[in-house]
């Protein structure tokens, strides 16, 4: 890839992240403090080198890992209510139940469905770790908002000439940068 297209796609990033967090702080989760977590699933997804037709099982995977990071937490509040250090409750579940968690999802018949973007699932864990369990939805929504910035700052390079020029030749070809559909 070129200097000029590497600096054009830079800027479409740039003006699309711009844009969205414009939008996302009128919505009814700015004041929940966690804007900051759309750029946690952003570069899980636009990193990772997902395509856009695997936009959907980061999306439900994403959700998944919501669920799990709460059974996560509720069985680390189990546990120490029945008496069980804070530390060690913690190591326990997240020995145990990750284990779980990889194997439902990284054998079949789960891996072959949506449901099988483990590093999203750790992701969205992760950020319920953050908030202590607490504004799931929130959560979910702007983990949403992440993927979904994600896969319009990749859907950029179909406005990119393979030397880096903005056209509009390949956005409904559904070509790529280098030509290819």
């Amino acid at each position: 890839m070129s200097v000029r297209y590497l600096v054009n796609w830079a800027i479409w990033i740039g003006v699309l992240s711009g844009f969205y967090v414009y939008l996302y702080l009128q919505t009814p989760l700015a004041p929940y403090g966690i804007i900051w977590m759309t750029f946690v699933a952003l570069p899980i997804y636009f990193t990772g080198g997902a395509k856009p037709e695997e936009y959907l099982s980061y999306v439900l995977s994403m959700l998944v890992g919501v669920i799990w990071g709460l059974f996560y937490l509720f069985c680390i509040d189990r546990l120490i209510a029945w008496g069980m250090a804070g530390d060690l409750a913690t190591a326990l579940v997240v020995a145990v139940v990750c284990s779980v968690q990889c194997a439902v999802h990284f054998i079949p018949p789960l891996s072959k469905t949506p449901l099988r973007v483990v590093p999203i699932m750790f992701g969205a864990i992760s950020m319920c770790f953050s908030q202590g369990g607490e504004k799931a939805v929130p959560v979910a929504l702007t983990l949403l908002g992440g993927l979904t910035l994600a896969l319009c700052c990749g859907l950029g390079v179909r406005f990119l000439t393979p030397e880096g020029r903005w056209s509009v030749s390949g956005v409904f070809s559904g070509r790529n940068a280098t030509g290819k559909s």
